[in-house]
């Protein structure tokens, strides 16, 4: 494993995919494991050496890499072991501590789920979501996973910035609000609602204003646009607020919540464009009676299937 990738994810900087690809390949074999301890002394070292020599490298002097060497051999047996165990068990690697155990919540079909994480950071995730979160955060950097969809409402601290990880990029924050979606069979899309957030993704860095929404272009560029927010939220406060939105859109997004399948007998009726604002308590049956009663279109409901014509 490349060094400068395995000192990025000591220092919760690596990308997704790299962290992904270090959990693999310590879970590969115990010498890859022995090898990332040894490595994680030697990055520990550094950082010592480096905070004890800040006014050395201020004045213009530089330390040689064999003296850090030299010194690691001196100071490995005061490195704490549970650095080591921290980094494999924020990543499922190893075995279990109370400290970094990690949990999970999975939120099923037609419900919402709202928790409060050991920082004050509050979270509403959004039916058909999870998100992997430490029961309580002890590195400089607060992060989570999540599938699905969530609504984050961060308080600010410069000194442990929030993360969101999806399989799609990165989210990262200081204090803020804002909604992810990262659903598998959706463009990812983050909208910003009150302070700042920085969006990587593969390489690209992009820096929301509140207003603002970055969404996966068609060839998988990130394209950031001025939208209303309200839409975007409605789901926290528990209504279905759709503004002239595609019909396939719709639909989707109401069998998600209703846990149902939607077929569409020609593309043109996936096109179609309704307005609809009305709670998620409603049954089904009803929301869909109200999307036909607007158009010449015809739905029919044979169990969990919905057929549009």
């Amino acid at each position: 494993m490349d060094r400068n990738v395995l000192h990025r994810f000591f220092a919760g900087t690596a990308s997704f995919e790299e962290e992904e690809a270090v959990c693999d390949w310590v879970d590969a074999s115990d010498k890859n494991r022995e090898e990332l301890i040894r490595e994680r002394k030697y990055f520990d070292v550094l950082l010592l050496h480096k905070t004890k020599n800040s006014s050395m490298v201020q004045s213009g002097h530089r330390f040689s890499l064999p003296f850090v060497i030299r010194e690691s051999l001196k100071i490995a047996a005061a490195i704490s072991v549970l650095l080591v165990s921290a980094l494999y068990i924020s990543n499922n690697v190893g075995k279990s501590a109370p400290v970094l155990e990690m949990n999970k919540i999975v939120v099923p079909p037609g419900q919402r789920a709202n928790l409060t994480l050991s920082d004050g950071t509050n979270v509403w995730l959004n039916a058909c979501s999870e998100m992997t979160y430490p029961a309580s955060f002890s590195e400089d950097t607060h992060r989570v996973s999540l599938k699905g969809e969530a609504y984050f409402d961060v308080s600010k601290d410069v000194e442990h910035p929030f993360v969101v990880q999806t399989k799609k990029c990165d989210i990262k924050v200081l204090g803020t609000e804002f909604n992810v979606r990262a659903y598998s069979d959706l463009p990812s899309a983050t909208t910003l609602v009150d302070g700042r957030v920085l969006i990587r993704d593969k390489g690209t860095k992009v820096v929301l204003k509140p207003g603002e929404q970055a969404v996966k272009g068609k060839h998988g560029e990130v394209v950031v646009r001025e939208v209303d927010v309200a839409p975007y939220i409605a789901w926290k406060q528990g209504y279905f607020l759709f503004e002239d939105e595609r019909l396939e859109d719709i639909l989707n997004e109401l069998a998600r919540w209703y846990d149902v399948n939607v077929f569409f007998e020609n593309s043109s009726v996936r096109e179609e464009r309704f307005s609809v604002d009305m709670p998620r308590h409603e049954s089904f049956e009803e929301v869909l009676r109200l999307i036909e009663q607007t158009r010449s279109i015809q739905i029919e409901i044979e169990g969990n299937n919905v057929f549009v014509k």
